[in-house]
């Protein structure tokens, strides 16, 4: 036990070592995301077709540019269009990215938790994890709400940990 201790976070509190778990599950969770396409279909509605409501090309518009260009598929619109599905590769490893850098920041906070930037820019770690998430499902209405519950749980305990906590962590 004195072996894991030694690479264990100053023992200041129990928040460096939420910073560690969750670090260490964002790097288990980008990792998946460069491998298999399996759990980002998990999170996201899946199937999409073309938005027919847009207007045409025109030399000042192109709707293939469009952020809109696509609208979740429903038993009346998914007839009209072969439905395409949003979580691509490419997605993924743009999400998994992020996350990896999401991991780095939190495991540096976690035994670098006194300095007040650290300690800033990991709150809005999960400050953009949750906006994320959260505009995913309640604004784009791409994500179940089901599996990102543990997002919405682990990026909530973050945010009001932290900011509740933040003169008795970070040193002036």
């Amino acid at each position: 036990m004195d072996v894991l201790r030694n690479y264990l976070p100053a023992p200041k509190g129990y928040l460096p070592y939420y910073l560690l778990v969750t670090s260490i599950l964002a790097v288990g969770n980008s990792l998946q995301s460069y491998l298999t396409l399996h759990f980002s279909r998990r999170l996201y509605n899946g199937q999409f077709v073309p938005n027919s409501s847009l207007p045409p090309k025109t030399a000042a518009f192109n709707p293939e540019d469009s952020t809109e260009k696509l609208v979740p598929a429903s038993a009346s619109n998914s007839k009209e269009a072969r439905t395409q599905d949003q979580v691509t590769p490419l997605a993924a490893r743009l999400f998994g990215t992020y996350t990896i850098i999401s991991a780095i920041v939190r495991l540096y906070a976690a035994y670098n938790i006194h300095l007040a930037p650290v300690y800033q820019m990991t709150l809005w770690t999960y400050v953009v994890a949750l906006v994320h998430f959260g505009s995913e499902f309640a604004i784009y209405r791409t994500a179940y709400l089901g599996p990102i519950t543990t997002t919405f749980f682990f990026a909530t305990v973050g945010i009001a940990w932290m900011a509740s906590q933040y003169n008795f962590y970070v040193e002036v």
